[in-house]
């Protein structure tokens, strides 16, 4: 059911070559009650696709902070960045302005290998993700003046009940080669 709420593709792949079919054959014979299953078929296609398009799943959710992060740290509102730190994790977030401080970043790209692992058994639920990210950006204290850098990130949720809300609890990152390692371990758990 998840796949439903988090990408029109089975509706939209399984409805229209459906409702081309049936067109077709209705035009062929000219049945009438065909032409009525290509109405309905094409309205539940329609109503599958605007149910998916307001349901936001805990992977979704968890998407969109991520980038929300990265567009903060983007525009150096670190502030907001570590405002998606759970309140209480005080450690993460001065460790995250800390390290925000040290460097000007010019772009974030995060790339498509993102995966979440969710734990719905913990309570409240958690949530480890990995990914990698390209940093574009300087570090005058390292003599390091525009350029990118390649790092594999790997970040812990907490699903936050009263907020309505998820947020990182842990995080580090590593080099890529090591993130392949951690990549193959979090698909191999289930992560999606």
């Amino acid at each position: 059911m998840t796949a439903l709420y988090e990408s029109p593709f089975w509706a939209l792949a399984i409805g229209i070559p459906t409702c081309v079919i049936l067109l077709a054959i209705w035009l062929q014979t000219g049945i009438h009650k065909l032409l009525i299953a290509v109405g309905t078929i094409a309205a539940l296609t329609l109503g599958l696709v605007y149910l998916e398009s307001g349901v936001k799943t805990p992977r979704e959710r968890i998407y969109e902070t991520i980038f929300a992060i990265a567009d903060a740290v983007e525009q150096e509102d670190f502030e907001t960045a570590v405002g998606y730190v759970m309140p209480d994790a005080q450690i993460v977030r001065s460790q995250a302005l800390n390290e925000l401080r040290k460097y000007e970043i010019g772009s974030i790209s995060v790339k498509n290998n993102l995966l979440v692992l969710i734990n719905q058994t913990n309570d409240p639920p958690t949530a480890l993700t990995g990914f990698n990210v390209v940093v574009k950006g300087s570090a005058q204290h390292l003599g390091i003046t525009n350029q990118s850098v390649p790092r594999y990130l790997e970040v812990t949720f907490q699903y936050h009940k009263e907020n309505d809300a998820w947020y990182v609890t842990s995080y580090g990152h590593t080099d890529i080669r090591e993130g392949i390692k951690i990549e193959k371990r979090l698909r191999e758990q289930g992560a999606k």
